[in-house]
C-alpha cells in the first residue's frame, strides 16, 4: 500500500511539473540541489552548519538567526523610488558600517562563500540561507525563487539601527517598500530568534566574568521560530533587551512594536497567524530585487530528477555515467523490491537511436540520503534515493539519449521517466571534459591577473591542469574553455577569463578522442569551465559548466545484472562502487583548503 501511495505521489508530481520543467535546465537543477539537498554537487554542505537550528560553537549564538539577519541587511538597501538596491549581495562590502557590525555578520560572510557559481548567485545563496534558518529553527517553508544578480560594490546605508526614533523607521521601511504593519510585522518575524550580544551593546547587555565570551540575551525565552516573541510582548513577561531597557533612546522594538497601538503585534498573537504572517512577509523580503531583476518561476522539488550526467574517459575506456535521483518518504521502509534501469540508444552506427536496438543496465549502485540533508526537504516530510550509473560504453557507437524505468516489482509493471517526452538527449559528444587526467595543485610564487580591476594575487595559489577529449574527425580550428569563480573570499570581483587548450602529446589517442589541456591559476573555492571546441566547419560543441572540486572522483568496479533489448548481443557495463559519495570532497575539506588559501593570500 505504501508503495502504491508513494508511486501515484511521484506520478502527480511529475504531471504537475511537466509544463514547467525539462531537463537540462542548469540553473533549476542547481538552485533545487541547493534548496532542498542543502549541497553543491561535491557534497560541501551549506545546510549542516546551520541544520538542525545549530548555535554557533564558539559564540552561542543563532546562527538561523544571523542568517535571517543577513538577507534582511542586505535587503534594507532598497529604494522603491528609483528601483535600487534590494537581496543583490552587496552587503559583503558593507560589513565595515557601523549598522552591519558584529561577528555574526563576518561569520556569515565565511558560511556562504564557497557557494556561488555561475548558475547560483551569491544573493540566491544570501536568500536560500535564510529560508534554512526559519525552516531548521521550526518556521515556515518560504517559498524560493531564483535569479538574483550580485552587485559588485557597496549600495546605499539605510539599516534600521536601535537608537533610531520611531518616524525614521518608518521613512527607512517606507523607501524598502514596507507599510508600518509590515514593518511590525517583519521585525516580530525577525526578532523571533537571536538575541542582544554584549560585545556590540554592552549597554543593553552587561558583559559577563569572562570578556571574551559574549553573553547573549534573546528576545524571547525559546531558541526556536514561534510565535513567543509577540505573545510575550503582549502579557508584558519579556525579557526583550530592545523593549525593556531603562535607556528608552534604546529600545526600537517596543517602539515599532507599538507604532499602531498594538494592533498588529495583538494579529500575529496566534501560532497560525505568526507563521502565516511570517511566511508570507519573509517571502516578500527575499524578494525585493533592483528593478530589472526577473526571479525564476518558484523552484520546488522535482519528485525524479536526473543529474551529475557525463560522458567521459576513466581508466582509457569511454564511460556514460549519470545519476537518478527518487523521493522516500519519511518513516517509511525502502522498497527493497524495487528495480531501477537506465536505457540507452546509440548515437552513431547501425543502431542510431535505437533502430533495431535499445541497451539496457541495472543500476550501479543505490545510496540512500540522510533525512538531515535540508531542513526544506525534511520539513516537507522527504529524503533522497540516489542510483548512480557508469556504464563503458562503445566510442564508436556513443550515446544519443537515455531514460530510467523504476519497477517495484508489486505486479503493477515499471514506471518509465522519459524527461516528459522521448528521453533525456546528449547533446553532443565532440568535446568531453575529463577529470580523472585533470589535476589541481598548489603552487607558490605565482602571480594571478584580475579581471575588471584590482591588485594582482600573488603567494600561494591552486593551479588547475584540466583535460578534454576532442573527437577526431571535427579537425578543430581552436579548442578553449571560459573559466569561472565568483566564490573567492572577500568576493572581489571574479575570476572569469578564456585560455585555449592544447593537443596534449603526453596522453595518448584512444577509441577515437585526443587530449587537450590547459592551465589556469586560481584562489577561489569553485572553479568551473566551459569547454568548446569550434570544428573545421565552424560548427562550435560545448561541454557547459564543468565543475573542478572533484577532479579524482571514484572510478567504476565491475558490475552483475546487465541486459540489452534489441537484437544486437549485451553491451558491457560496470558498477559504481558504494562508497562513491563517500569519496567525495566534503564541506570540512573544502573549507580548510579555503580558510589556507584566504590565510596565506
Amino acid at each position: 500500500m505504501l508503495h502504491s501511495h508513494f508511486i501515484l505521489l511521484l506520478g502527480l508530481a511529475a504531471a504537475c511539473l511537466a509544463d514547467d520543467y525539462r531537463w537540462p535546465s542548469p540553473r533549476y537543477d542547481h538552485l533545487e540541489a541547493l534548496l532542498y539537498e542543502g549541497r553543491r554537487s561535491d557534497g560541501s554542505s551549506l545546510s549542516s552548519i546551520v541544520h538542525p537550528c545549530r548555535p554557533r560553537p564558539d559564540t552561542n549564538a543563532s546562527i538561523a538567526a544571523e542568517w535571517l539577519r543577513f538577507a534582511f541587511h542586505d535587503m534594507s538597501t532598497h529604494d522603491v523610488t528609483d528601483g535600487s538596491g534590494g537581496l543583490d549581495g552587496s552587503i559583503v562590502y558593507e560589513l565595515s558600517r557601523e549598522e552591519n557590525f558584529g561577528a555574526g555578520f563576518t561569520s556569515t560572510l565565511s558560511d556562504f562563500e564557497v557557494y556561488p557559481n555561475k548558475y547560483v548567485s551569491r544573493a540566491d545563496v544570501i536568500a536560500i540561507g535564510a529560508i534554512f534558518g526559519v525552516s531548521t529553527c521550526g518556521g515556515p517553508i518560504i517559498p524560493f525563487r531564483g535569479g538574483r544578480v550580485d552587485a559588485w560594490k557597496a549600495g546605499p546605508s539605510g539599516v534600521p539601527e536601535p537608537q533610531q526614533d520611531l518616524q525614521t523607521h518608518k521613512d527607512m521601511f517606507t523607501r524598502q517598500g514596507f507599510t508600518t504593519s509590515e514593518m511590525i510585522q517583519l521585525v516580530a518575524c525577525g526578532h523571533t530568534m537571536g538575541g542582544v550580544r554584549s560585545t556590540f551593546f554592552p549597554a543593553l547587555v552587561p558583559p559577563g566574568p569572562d570578556p571574551l565570551t559574549p553573553k547573549i540575551v534573546n528576545f524571547d525565552t525559546t531558541t526556536e521560530f514561534d510565535n513567543v516573541v509577540v505573545t510575550q510582548y503582549l502579557d508584558g513577561t519579556t525579557q526583550n533587551p530592545l523593549v525593556v531597557d531603562s535607556n528608552k533612546t534604546m529600545v526600537s522594538d517596543l517602539r515599532i512594536f507599538s507604532a499602531d497601538s498594538n494592533d498588529t503585534m495583538r494579529s500575529m498573537s496566534s501560532a497560525e497567524s505568526f507563521t502565516s504572517t511570517c511566511q508570507n512577509m519573509l517571502e516578500r523580503m527575499i524578494n525585493v530585487v533592483p528593478h530589472g531583476v526577473v526571479l525564476t518561476n518558484e523552484i520546488t522539488l522535482l519528485p525524479a530528477k536526473v543529474h551529475d550526467v557525463q560522458l567521459t574517459f576513466e581508466r582509457e575506456k569511454f564511460v556514460f555515467k549519470a545519476a537518478f535521483r527518487l523521493l522516500q518518504a519519511l518513516n517509511t521502509p525502502v522498497n527493497k523490491q524495487r528495480t531501477v534501469k537506465i536505457l540507452w540508444c546509440d548515437r552513431h552506427g547501425n543502431n542510431k537511436d535505437c533502430k533495431g536496438n535499445t541497451r539496457t543496465s541495472m543500476p550501479a549502485s543505490t545510496f540512500e540520503e540522510d533525512p538531515n540533508l535540508s531542513p526544506v526537504t525534511q520539513s516537507q516530510g522527504y529524503s533522497f534515493i540516489n542510483y548512480n550509473f557508469v556504464i563503458p560504453v562503445d566510442a564508436s557507437a556513443s550515446i544519443s539519449k537515455f531514460w530510467f524505468e523504476v519497477d517495484e516489482n508489486d505486479g503493477k509493471g515499471a514506471t518509465s521517466y522519459k524527461n516528459s517526452g522521448d528521453g533525456y538527449f546528449v547533446e553532443q559528444d565532440q568535446i568531453l571534459f575529463v577529470p580523472t587526467l585533470s589535476r589541481t595543485a598548489l603552487v607558490h610564487n605565482s602571480t594571478l591577473e584580475r579581471r575588471g580591476g584590482g591588485s594582482p594575487i600573488t603567494g600561494l595559489v591552486k593551479q588547475y591542469t584540466l583535460v578534454a577529449a576532442v573527437r577526431d574527425g571535427s579537425n578543430p580550428s581552436r579548442v578553449y574553455m571560459d573559466v569561472l569563480d565568483v566564490a573567492i573570499s572577500g568576493f572581489p570581483f571574479p575570476l572569469n577569463t578564456t585560455i585555449d587548450l592544447q593537443l596534449n602529446t603526453s596522453l595518448t589517442p584512444t577509441q577515437g578522442y585526443s587530449f587537450y589541456s590547459g592551465i589556469i591559476a586560481d584562489t577561489g573555492f569553485q572553479l568551473t569551465v566551459d569547454i568548446h571546441n569550434i570544428a573545421e566547419d565552424g560548427t562550435k560543441y560545448t561541454e557547459d559548466f564543468k565543475q573542478t572540486t572533484d577532479l579524482d572522483n571514484t572510478p567504476y568496479v565491475a558490475p552483475t545484472n546487465v541486459t540489452n533489448t534489441g537484437k544486437s548481443p549485451a553491451s558491457s557495463a560496470w558498477r559504481l562502487m558504494d562508497d562513491l559519495h563517500i569519496a567525495r570532497l566534503t564541506v570540512g575539506t573544502a573549507l580548510i583548503v579555503g580558510a589556507m588559501l584566504g590565510t596565506l593570500l
